[in-house]
């Protein structure tokens, strides 16, 4: 009998246990929006600033590309003039903008490229293993190179390296910033911005206006010429829009901060999970059960739109579209 009432409790548990899981289900919703439009193919690959779709095509964050990467490539990010694309298996292309042509090509044994960024001549990457990589693309030459500890498992949204007039900000994947002057291949500072032991990589870099923003899942940090601040947050995206700081996190906040992180304000949508992010008159952010929330930049007031589907794969947002599937909807749409 003891046995039979222990096995009873435990179904009673387990029952208990599937049936309190909580969605979110807003109390209002302003109206329902259809897709505008198809993608020539499914996406199959989504990282920080691009996306691939199955045919090979590509989406920047200039929106859906007219040119085609080689079999087994997926694209990394587009920046002076050049796409950066790589496969998995340890090969990496650089592609004229409006050519699609072909400009360098390399071979790397036992890693493929996570992040890249280019200025110039100057290619910066980082690999899967966690290593760093400069080379000078007229000469083939290695300009810097660093091995940094192993990341155990990291998120999606790899940063990719980010050029401050002659230097390189270095994202790693067991969130550390590390500046390098290309110059003479010479490491000049080394920021320690994650505080987690998994999923600590990187995951948002950009310098506007003198203060560098970077994320990890855990943690945002700023530094300026005057201070570094950090926050300790668990992530999901963040955005930076006129000095000010969006951090987007797991428990369906939005965390409005300004340049210093100083919390200004926060709007909670209980139980939202969220998927994307992009800004234009207001900030944009998917859901995943299926929802669009429009908020105004002071997160004053919102507006909720049921989106076609539920997310339950890879989604890209660019430009003024939100990229899902094999299609597409226009955000500005919203604002009519």
């Amino acid at each position: 009998m003891r046995g039979t009432l222990t096995i009873l409790l435990l179904t009673l548990l387990l029952i208990t246990g599937c049936s309190s899981k909580r969605y979110f289900e807003p109390k209002e919703v302003a109206g329902a929006i259809s897709f505008d439009g198809d993608l020539p193919a499914p996406i199959v690959d989504v990282l920080r600033e691009g996306a691939t779709l199955e045919n090979g095509m590509f989406i920047s964050e200039d929106g859906l590309e007219p040119h085609r990467l080689p079999k087994g490539y997926l694209f990394i990010k587009k920046s002076d003039g050049k796409y950066i694309a790589a496969s998995k298996c340890g090969a990496l292309d650089l592609l004229d903008t409006q050519s699609g042509e072909r400009l360098y090509h390399k071979e790397f044994s036992m890693k493929s490229v996570v992040g890249a960024n280019i200025q110039g001549s100057i290619l910066a990457l980082v690999f899967d293993d966690n290593s760093l990589m400069a080379i000078d693309t007229d000469s083939d030459r290695v300009i810097y190179q660093s091995d940094q500890k192993p990341a155990i498992a990291v998120d999606t949204k790899i940063a990719n390296p980010y050029f401050l007039g002659r230097l390189i900000i270095f994202p790693t994947l067991d969130g550390k910033l590390i500046v390098v002057d290309p110059r003479n291949g010479r490491e000049l500072r080394r920021l320690v911005a994650g505080s987690g032991k998994e999923f600590n990589n990187i995951i948002f870099l950009k310098v506007i206006d003198e203060n560098l923003i970077a994320a990890t899942p855990n943690r945002v940090i700023a530094v300026s010429p005057d201070y570094t601040s950090t926050l300790d947050l668990e992530i999901s995206d963040l955005l930076y829009v006129g000095g000010r700081v969006y951090i987007l996190t797991k428990d369906g906040r939005i965390v409005l901060t300004d340049g210093n992180l100083r919390v200004l304000k926060t709007r909670k949508y209980p139980f939202a999970h969220f998927t994307g992010a992009i800004y234009g008159e207001y900030i944009y952010i998917i859901e995943k059960e299926g929802y669009i929330i429009a908020v105004d930049r002071d997160l004053r007031a919102s507006n909720i739109f049921e989106f076609p589907t539920s997310v339950t794969d890879y989604i890209f947002a660019a430009g003024d579209k939100v990229f899902y599937d094999d299609k597409y909807f226009q955000l500005n749409r919203l604002t009519k």
